[in-house]
């Protein structure tokens, strides 16, 4: 049997990340955040709207534990802003989680955990980012067990946005490039050049987003960001998929499935790294739980061992890693492959809720923050990703940004 690698949980510092799910514990297992219950929308709230989040989580046995969360208001770098929780909050931190329900016929034991916000006990007051703090009162340290990073945003300004592979670097090649106009008129802004700034993502990766980043144009109402350097990404290839709904069917790129006490393992058909472009539907990266016996009940859905496999030389100078929503887009010892000399391919083994699962396989150098799809995925100008832009705005003397703007736009050739 292939060799399990056990996880070690580390932990990142919270950096100019759109959104963010990060669980500080092996027992806590697939965090999700659901806008208004559709799985793959952006946790992005409109202030004073109906809608609203659930945050959901699941703890590996059938023990209930006391949970509460709190709720953190931070500046557009996730620093804690100056703001006091009575400036941003109706209602008070520390609420009790009390919406839980233990695992119904699975190999593995969990509870699942939800709450929404807002809710009768807890609604906002003001836009910008907010980080959800999540607690077991039973521990003996007032440390979080689950953290979550969501976005509120009071819609001021309007962002006309396009993505072209005809970019600063090539054209037609490698590369994709992000354009976009914020239409200000009618919101008082008095100093566009200094008091805005503007966070551009794709596919909500931690690793590669870009800030900093001022206008080409400045005009009456209008801040033009075109022709910039900064605003080119690597243009990647369609995430890899698998599917595991049925412990007894193999689902897509699933070779087979095998119960061994106490767990199912999951064989998914060896990848090798990509040499084309690969034309496929994929979810940007994106998991969603689901079990064909449970009809996608949360509490229905089993775990398993995945394991996969990577056939390419051992490789000097960095790692490989497994990136997706699934490992929260983050580059830990939970979700990096090792080489195995005697296959001869980078293999790992991952503990996985069933479902349909995005990932890719990313080269991280030694020292380096940003991950590269080329090593293993590719490039391919005709890759359809995921951008968002966030615009943020902080008036002289003001204590805190307000998220003003935000837009999604794809690229689809």
């Amino acid at each position: 049997m292939r060799r399990i690698f056990f996880f070690l949980i580390y932990f990142l510092p919270l950096s100019l990340f759109a959104q963010f799910t990060e669980s500080r514990s092996m027992n806590i297992r697939a965090l999700q955040m659901q806008l208004n219950d559709q799985w793959d929308a952006v946790p992005v709230l409109t202030l004073g709207s109906d809608d609203d989040i659930c945050f959901s989580f699941d703890e590996m046995s059938h023990t209930y534990h006391r949970y509460t969360y709190r709720v953190v208001h931070c500046n557009a770098d996730w620093s804690q802003s100056e703001l006091f929780p009575i400036d941003y909050l109706e209602g008070f931190n520390d609420q009790p989680i009390e919406d839980w329900q233990t695992s119904e016929n699975t190999t593995q034991l969990y509870s699942h955990y939800q709450f929404y916000l807002p809710n009768d006990d807890v609604s906002l007051k003001v836009s910008g980012n907010y980080k959800v703090e999540v607690y077991d009162d039973e521990a003996d340290d007032d440390t979080p067990i689950a953290l979550f990073g969501f976005l509120v945003v009071e819609p001021r300004v309007g962002i006309e946005a396009q993505v072209s592979s005809d970019t600063e670097i090539d054209r037609n090649a490698t590369h994709q490039q992000v354009s976009f106009k914020v239409n200000y008129a009618g919101y008082d802004i008095s100093s566009p050049a200094t008091e805005t700034k503007v966070r551009v993502f794709q596919n909500r990766r931690l690793d590669n987003f870009i800030d900093g980043i001022k206008p080409t144009y400045i005009t009456s109402g209008q801040l033009e960001y075109v022709h910039n350097r900064e605003l080119i990404f690597e243009a990647g290839n369609e995430f890899r998929r698998f599917e595991v709904t049925d412990p007894h069917s193999p689902g897509m790129n699933v070779e087979s499935i095998v119960y061994s006490e106490p767990y199912h393992h999951v064989q998914l058909y060896a990848d090798s790294p990509s040499r084309s472009y690969s034309n496929v539907r994929d979810e940007n990266g994106r998991f969603y739980v689901n079990t064909l016996e449970g009809y996608g009940s949360a509490m229905e859905a089993d775990y398993s061992l995945v394991h996969f496999r990577l056939n390419t030389p051992y490789r000097t100078g960095g790692n490989y890693y497994l990136l997706g929503d699934y490992w929260g887009n983050r580059f830990s010892d939970s979700n990096k492959l090792l080489y195995d000399s005697n296959e001869g391919a980078y293999v790992t083994t991952q503990l996985m809720k069933f479902g349909v699962h995005n990932y890719q396989y990313v080269w991280l150098p030694t020292g380096a923050k940003c991950a590269l799809t080329a090593v293993a995925e590719g490039d391919f100008f005709n890759t359809e990703n995921e951008y968002l832009i966030l615009v943020y705005h902080r008036a002289f003397g003001s204590r805190y940004d307000k998220l003003i703007g935000v837009q999604r736009v794809y690229f689809s050739y």
